[in-house]
């Protein structure tokens, strides 16, 4: 059962070798035993071989990374 619905983001670029690369995440939650749960999911090229699945406050802390590595 999904409690809301999926918010999906798509970052696409290049790597140096000229290949492009999309990095899609999006955000689920699920009722579990009566409490909802919420996670961060990271695919590299639309690939659940590559999927990430993170918690809010590691998706947040991957956020402030790259937001760091930018400036």
């Amino acid at each position: 059962m999904t409690a809301e619905h999926s918010h999906r983001f798509a970052l696409t670029g290049h790597e140096p070798e000229g290949r492009n690369r999309t990095i899609i995440l999006w955000q689920e939650a699920e009722l579990v035993d009566g409490i909802v749960q919420r996670w961060v999911i990271v695919t590299l090229d639309a690939t659940m071989n590559t999927a990430t699945i993170l918690t809010r406050p590691d998706a947040v802390e991957v956020a402030q990374a790259i937001l760091a590595a930018t400036t």
